[in-house]
C-alpha cells in the first residue's frame, strides 16, 4: 500500500494500483497462515503459572574423595551408638568422641574441623577401625575402664557424612609444641569424676568431670587412684570449648585448697626421697 500526502492537510490518502492489491493479499495470506500455525504450535498459558522451583544439591559426604568412600569398605566397623559429647584436648581441638555408652573414640587432632563439621551430640555414628591393645571394646561395666577405640574413618549414620584420617596436608609444617602453648590459658575447674580416661595401655591418663569439662594429666603424675563419684580440683593450662574446659593439670586435689603440684618446678630438684614433692 502506498500513502500520497497533501501539501495542504495531514490526512493519509490510499492509492492502489495491480501491483499494490497483489501484495496486499499475499501480506494478508501470509499473517493469517501464520497465526494459525501459532495457535497450533503453543499452548495456552496457564491462569496462575507455578514458578520453577531450584533443584536442591545432592548430599555432600566430607571429605568429598572417591578414595575416603572407598577405603570405608574394607574397613571393620567396631563400634555405633549416638555421641554424647566431642572431646577436646587442652589447645581446643576436637581429638575424639565419647558415645552413649562411654566408648571413647580417639580421632587425630589435626582433623578437628573435618570431625565437627561430620558429626555432633545426639548424632548416631559407626566408627571404624580398631580397639587399643589391651581395651576391651563395649559396653564397659561400671567399674572398669571405657572402652577405647582408634577410628579411621567415621560414618555419621544421622547425616550419611564421612569423615576419615589422613594426614596433615599443606605446605606449612604444623606449629611446634613450645609454640602452640602460647595459646593456653590458666584455668582451674572442680566437680565429680564422671569418666576416666585411659591411654592406649590402660594408664589413667585425664578424668570427664561432671560439668563436662576435661581434665588431662600424664599417667606419672597421678598419686592417688581416681574413681567415678570422686570429688576433684584442677588448676592448669588450656582452652575453653564448645563441650566445657579442657585443660592439662599442673596441681590437682580433692578441693581448690588442697591442690597439690604434679610436677617439679624448672629448676628445683624433689627433696624427698619418695620422688614427691609438697
Amino acid at each position: 500500500m502506498l500513502f500520497s500526502f497533501s501539501s495542504h492537510s495531514f490526512s493519509l490518502t490510499p492509492s492502489f494500483s495491480p501491483r499494490n492489491a497483489f501484495l496486499l493479499k499475499t501480506v494478508v495470506l501470509v499473517t493469517t497462515l501464520g497465526m494459525a500455525l501459532d495457535a497450533q504450535a503453543l499452548p495456552p498459558l496457564p491462569a496462575n503459572p507455578e514458578p520453577q522451583r531450584p533443584v536442591p544439591p545432592a548430599q555432600v559426604l566430607l571429605p568429598v574423595t572417591a578414595q575416603d568412600v572407598q577405603a570405608t569398605a574394607a574397613m571393620p566397623a567396631v563400634a555405633e551408638a549416638a555421641v554424647k559429647s566431642i572431646l577436646f584436648n587442652p589447645y581446643g581441638e576436637a581429638e575424639g568422641l565419647r558415645l552413649v555408652n562411654d566408648v571413647i573414640v580417639k580421632f587425630p587432632p589435626h582433623r578437628s574441623q573435618a570431625l565437627q563439621a561430620t558429626v555432633q551430640p545426639g548424632h548416631r555414628v559407626r566408627i571404624l577401625g580398631h580397639a587399643e591393645p589391651g581395651v576391651r571394646l563395649p559396653p564397659p561395666l561400671p567399674d572398669q575402664a571405657p572402652s577405647v577405640v582408634k577410628a579411621d574413618a567415621i560414618i555419621n549414620v544421622t547425616s550419611g557424612n564421612i569423615v576419615v584420617d589422613q594426614p596433615p596436608t599443606g605446605a606449612l609444617p604444623l606449629l611446634p609444641p613450645q609454640l602452640r602453648a602460647q595459646s593456653l590459658q590458666p584455668l582451674q575447674v572442680e566437680g565429680k569424676v564422671e569418666l576416666i580416661l585411659n591411654g592406649p595401655r590402660g594408664e589413667v591418663d585425664g578424668v570427664i568431670l561432671d560439668n563436662q569439662s576435661i581434665v588431662h594429666f600424664s599417667p606419672e603424675s597421678l598419686t592417688v587412684p581416681l574413681r567415678p563419684g570422686m570429688r576433684i580440683a584442677a588448676a592448669g593450662l588450656g582452652s575453653k570449648t564448645p563441650a566445657g574446659l579442657s585443660l592439662e593439670a599442673l596441681r590437682l586435689g580433692h578441693s581448690a585448697a588442697s591442690m597439690q603440684p604434679l610436677y617439679v618446678p624448672a629448676g628445683q630438684s624433689c627433696p624427698s626421697a619418695e620422688g614427691s614433692c609438697p
